[in-house]
């Protein structure tokens, strides 16, 4: 069934009270939509709650549901709800203030959020999930920890404390943290997991995008986890917007080198101001020419304007105004390009 996807069936997220996190918000309501989502899977339907799984498909690129699709290919035929797999919160705490991101998923965004508004965020630190929270835990397939920077949050080493060691467990990280010894031993100790380093890029690329990280403490990282953990548990998750799209060969090329590990591709649908599609038509263009290994197998239907890149730069601008680092000296291929556009 080419249109069916696994996670209605065997998934819940905790964060968003639904089987994914990327069901359609706006129109998705879990309590009163389960069942037609159900439906909709079972009768092999293009569910009107799954769009930007279709979006990234329809560009040719790996959405959620296929890679889901293969990791619990066991479960594909299964018809009725049993969840398998829970998505668990485990605060919003992080480190790092990246351009793409906002105040409700990182709380180092909440002071930029200060300066570029010129008022107090209305966004806090989040709550826990706490493990006697959790449904039937210890029955589960899998738990995927999901942050804020997940390493940093001490309700996600409890977790890793109490649950048992045979369930596997996978985390994402912006691989800025060092880990402890009993931290590695602890991890250690389960059979299976994976860690996941979320990365914009490499470089410049990166020191400019993952704020105020640096490229070079990450890498040293990575490497270390690697002899921490040996590289069959360690992955990328590469964010594709519309300001590391000039470089995602690139990117995509040096991270390979640094681990040869499987990487998955994160579409930013949201904030509107850096959507991977947010490009004019002829700046799309240019970067199609720069990429000739991605757009052989993708294609992008570039959907920006010049108010639309106007709005961006006016963004990025507040943004720079606050980390003194600016976009003209740290990709400023990209800056020129842009800029050129609004002429």
């Amino acid at each position: 069934m080419e249109n069916k996807c696994v996670l209605p069936f065997i998934s819940y997220d905790y964060q968003w009270n639904s089987p994914c996190c990327l069901l359609n918000k706006k129109n998705y309501n879990h309590k009163l939509d389960q069942q037609e989502l159900i439906n909709d899977h079972k009768s092999n339907i293009k569910s009107k709650f799954c769009i930007d799984c279709w979006k990234s498909e329809k560009a040719g690129v790996e959405s959620k549901r296929q890679n889901y699709n293969k990791l619990y290919k066991k479960y594909i035929k299964q018809e009725h709800r049993e969840v398998k797999l829970s998505i668990i919160p485990v605060g919003n705490v992080c480190n790092l203030n990246c351009i793409t991101c906002e105040p409700s998923l990182s709380t180092g965004w909440i002071k930029k959020y200060n300066f570029m508004h010129g008022q107090l965020s209305p966004y806090k630190i989040q709550k826990d999930i706490n493990v006697s929270d959790v449904k039937n835990i210890d029955q589960l397939d899998h738990v995927e920890f999901i942050g804020g920077e997940t390493l940093q949050s001490k309700s996600f080493w409890n977790y890793l404390e109490k649950m048992n060691k045979n369930i596997s467990f996978s985390c994402q990280t912006n691989g800025t943290v060092i880990l402890s010894k009993n931290q590695i031993d602890l991890l250690n100790t389960f059979n299976k997991f994976n860690i996941c380093f979320s990365i914009d890029g490499v470089y410049k690329i990166f020191d400019y995008i993952r704020q105020p990280a640096t490229w070079q403490t990450v890498q040293n990282n990575i490497k270390k986890y690697a002899t921490y953990f040996g590289k069959n548990r360690l992955s990328f998750f590469i964010t594709v917007s519309n300001l590391n799209f000039f470089y995602i060969d690139y990117i995509a090329i040096n991270l390979f080198k640094l681990l040869p590990v499987p990487s998955m591709l994160n579409l930013v649908h949201k904030p509107d101001e850096f959507c991977h599609s947010n490009l004019t038509p002829l700046l799309g263009k240019i970067v199609e020419e720069q990429n000739p290994a991605f757009f052989k197998k993708h294609k992008i239907k570039w959907v920006g304007t010049k108010q639309s890149m106007k709005k961006m730069l006016e963004n990025i601008t507040m943004q720079d105004k606050f980390s003194g680092r600016k976009l003209s000296e740290y990709l400023p291929e990209v800056y020129n390009l842009i800029k050129k556009e609004q002429i």
